[in-house]
């Protein structure tokens, strides 16, 4: 195992030298001038000048070679320096200190929602198996999987905030401002993680030791939850990983579409702005959490089943 985790280790820090590099190089060559859009995103097109674009360019080092950029960033950011923001001109390890909190916040509230109506839809869909409860728990996980995650969150705005006036339409000004969002965002979480219990309970009810636990006298709630639910979990553990990582990333849209102080919306900004610093340490933040909830999800999942063994030559 320990063998298995530093390759897991050194394989992560190879991706994420691997994404870097390539999100450098990709927000480069896209068109425009980065100094024209950093001063544009500040100050308004009425304040670009050939002046101030050169005093942009030479206030952030623009007019040097790309590869010398490059190679000047990623020394820095082995040393944990990401540089300083161009539109906000902060140090950018202290932006993502600062809106970090609020994107897990917003990503654990709706990670906890999503299981507190998944688990149990997903069992007692197994257990209704082809009766009118499973029929209606297929039907609505597939509806809800089948509706991206920003047309929920604008028809969630008209109807209970401008249509019923009951939540905030944007900000985290208030205790009830994360409900939205966080109901936006498990919604494909909940989807997903039902239909995996419900198939995974499916496989496990199957099995012969659930046969033999009920031949013994056990009550068939017993077994169910010694036997039945404890042997499905595992490949729940997996796809919950999976959700915990799209939180990072998925929560992007969500969280411009809601203003959200996190992450999400600073990405966004930092792309309008070309944000080269920003762009950077928001990708990396994404890529490693992403890495890092997987390979947590790995050491877990061999804990729990001890059928599960890593090796030098894999899993």
């Amino acid at each position: 195992m320990g063998k298995y985790i530093i390759r897991r280790v050194l394989a992560i820090l190879l991706v994420l030298w691997a994404v870097a590099t390539l999100t450098y190089f990709t927000v480069h060559v896209t068109p425009g001038d980065t100094a024209m859009a950093i001063l544009i995103e500040r100050d308004g097109p009425e304040a670009v000048n050939e002046e101030t674009l050169n005093f942009i360019r030479t206030k952030f080092d623009l007019s040097r070679p790309i590869s010398v950029q490059y190679f000047e960033w990623l020394g820095n950011a082995v040393r944990g320096n990401f540089g300083i923001s161009y539109r906000n001109n902060m140090p950018v390890k202290d932006m993502l200190s600062i809106r970090l909190p609020n994107t897990l916040k917003l990503g654990g509230t709706a990670c906890l929602i999503s299981l507190l109506i998944a688990l149990p839809l997903g069992v007692m869909s197994a257990l209704k198996h082809n009766k009118l409860l499973d029929h209606l728990s297929r039907i609505l996980t597939l509806a809800l999987s089948s509706f991206p995650g920003f047309w929920l969150a604008i028809m969630g705005i008209v109807l209970f905030s401008i249509k019923l006036n009951w939540l905030p339409t944007s900000g985290m000004n208030t205790p009830s401002s994360i409900i939205l969002p966080a109901l936006t965002l498990s919604v494909g979480m909940t989807a997903a993680t039902t239909r995996m219990l419900r198939s995974s309970m499916l496989d496990v009810m199957n099995q012969d030791y659930m046969i033999v636990a009920r031949s013994k006298g056990l009550s068939k709630s017993r077994t169910i939850v010694s036997h039945g639910f404890r042997n499905a979990i595992p490949p729940i553990i997996t796809i919950v990983g999976l959700q915990i990582g799209h939180i990072l990333g998925g929560a992007v849209i969500i969280e411009n579409i809601f203003a959200w102080p996190g992450i999400g919306d600073l990405f966004i900004n930092a792309v309008n702005s070309k944000d080269t610093p920003m762009i950077e340490g928001c990708v990396i933040l994404i890529s490693f959490g992403y890495a890092f909830i997987n390979l947590v999800v790995d050491i877990i999942y061999a804990c729990i089943d001890p059928r599960v063994k890593y090796t030098n030559g894999g899993n």
